[in-house]
């Protein structure tokens, strides 16, 4: 250990030096200041464990130093003497937790025992803080601890058995009680329904925190666990039975769905179990997950486990295709949505509508609308593969709003891409226009069909029917006029002007060139560098 004796008075500092036998109360070291500024200086060569200071000095109190010390956060013991008995000294020195206050002449008998009072005094403090960091780590520890606990109760890693569940409580030395009941309160939220600005670990980690300051009322996770399954994202709060009543628990998840929509952008769902024993809440947990899956009417809300909305199976729903057909066909976009909407809304008036259901009732429209578009010679998978129409997709079994909003887009786009398909002109400008976009690259007919949502050989056969030509006589045409104007006012070899203008090789750019013009390219650029020299002449 460090010792630092502080006294304006040099004979005084080398006679505490040579008075106190140091090594025998482990000391190492013992350095000297003669004004405060010195010893806070020699702080940053060391913090010594033990300060002696005189109180009353030309350059700065005892007082000032100590005051220093503490305000520094170190955590040294101290010893203060002085030639005047000052009940103000004293009890300045006692509130910044001195550990001893000596009259000067010193006695070395009175030192020793103060040096040994405060050298205890610290190994004590310094215990004591050991322990409580111990403390610390063992209560973090038992919360991570708890919280697998309830995570091998919820997932049933743990067996079922009364006697098997309470083996592992003992085994983790938790203070958990089988023989109480448990509520458990199952908040969710669709992971297609997280924010875009969230990275996914965040939300967790955000969504975890929120329900425990609202369930739980505290920031502490050994009663909340946090998982995925299929497509939802879950956050289960275990609550003793005797934690708060029914009411305070929903108005808490009402709460708790407010602020996710508020703080986290998206919708939550609460439900909300009856008390069950702990061997129970595994199965308590899928029956919670089961009523999640069939909730389709009623999302952002909370419900409890007595009054779910899981009801016998529902009656078979047939789409009426041949109706919708009819109105594809006759284009009616506004009429489409529309009865879907009542459909829907008929079916929750019945109380009918699962998700089971809106599920039938989306791939038959798909049906409807795959079989309309086939019909037209147009590619359906070039419509829906997007982001945006896959994520609408995705949304469209989560609630009725999602799923209008899907019907809506693929409403839209369908009809859209039928009557342009129904106006060959048009389409065919779009493909001319493609290729004049494109015709450096390695173009195919497959490639110039998809970016107009066509068949090939459709769109093969609008286009002869159009323009006279293939859609690779076309391609050729249009790059020969564009290989010409090269020729003629560039400087590009014959080579580069090949590849500038979609052809691999030279020789089979040579061939086309001959055969839309009727001389090489070589020719072609030697005769109208001529022609330009003579008229230049």
């Amino acid at each position: 250990m460090k010792c630092m004796l502080i006294d304006d008075d040099i004979p005084t500092v080398q006679v505490l030096t040579e008075l106190i036998p140091w090594t025998a109360y482990g000391f190492n070291e013992v350095s000297q200041a003669h004004c405060v500024q010195d010893a806070q200086t020699l702080f940053a060569a060391g913090i010594p464990d033990l300060v002696i200071c005189d109180i009353e000095m030309p350059r700065g109190s005892g007082i000032e130093m100590i005051q220093w010390i503490r305000e520094q956060g170190y955590d040294c013991a101290f010893i203060f003497f002085t030639c005047h008995e000052s009940f103000d000294f004293a009890s300045t020195a006692i509130s910044f937790h001195a550990d001893s206050y000596l009259l000067k002449p010193l006695n070395q008998e009175k030192l020793e025992a103060a040096v040994m009072k405060a050298v205890g005094g610290l190994k004590w403090r310094r215990q004591m803080g050991e322990y409580h960091k111990f403390g610390m780590a063992w209560l973090k520890n038992k919360g991570l601890v708890e919280a697998s606990f309830w995570t091998d109760i919820l997932m049933a890693t743990i067996s079922p058995r009364l006697d098997l569940i309470q083996g592992e409580i003992l085994k983790r030395e938790l203070t958990i009680k089988t023989e109480k009941s448990y509520v458990l309160v199952l908040a969710s939220v669709f992971l297609s329904e997280i924010d875009e600005r969230w990275n996914e670990s965040t939300f967790r980690y955000a969504f975890a925190n929120l329900s425990s300051e609202i369930m739980l009322l505290r920031l502490q996770y050994d009663r909340i666990v946090s998982y995925q399954k299929n497509s939802m994202l879950y956050v289960a709060v275990i609550l003793d039975e005797d934690h708060t009543s029914q009411i305070q628990l929903e108005e808490r998840a009402t709460m708790l769905i407010q602020l996710m929509n508020e703080y986290l952008k998206c919708m939550g769902t609460c439900y909300i179990s009856k008390a069950k024993p702990i061997n129970e809440l595994s199965g308590v947990k899928a029956e919670l997950e089961r009523m999640d899956h069939s909730n389709v009417m009623f999302r952002g809300k909370v419900h409890g486990q007595l009054t779910v909305f899981q009801r016998e199976q529902p009656e078979r729903y047939d789409l009426d295709t041949q109706m919708y057909t009819s109105l594809f066909i006759e284009r009616e976009k506004a009429q489409i949505v529309n009865r879907l909407k009542k459909d829907l809304e008929q079916l929750v008036a019945k109380n009918q509508l699962h998700a089971e259901t809106l599920q039938v009732i989306r791939e038959d429209f798909l049906q409807v609308v795959y079989a309309i578009l086939a019909k037209k010679n147009v590619q359906a998978h070039q419509l829906f593969t997007d982001q945006l129409a896959q994520q609408l997709y995705v949304k469209s079994e989560h609630s009725i709003f999602d799923f209008m909003k899907w019907a809506h887009l693929v409403t839209e786009r369908t009809v859209e891409t039928i009557k342009e398909s129904q106006r060959s002109e048009g389409i065919v400008d779009k493909a001319m226009r493609y290729i004049h976009d494109n015709y450096t690259k390695d173009l195919n007919r497959e490639e110039v069909a998809a970016s107009v949502f066509l068949t090939p050989d459709y769109l093969a056969k609008v286009f002869k029917q159009e323009t006279g030509l293939t859609m690779k006589e076309y391609l050729n045409d249009y790059r020969i006029k564009a290989a010409k104007l090269m020729l003629i006012e560039s400087r590009l070899s014959i080579g580069q002007i090949a590849m500038e203008t979609g052809y691999e090789t030279i020789s089979y750019f040579s061939t086309v060139f001959k055969k839309l013009t009727g001389e090489t390219p070589n020719a072609y650029r030697s005769r109208h560098s001529y022609d330009r020299g003579k008229n230049e002449v």
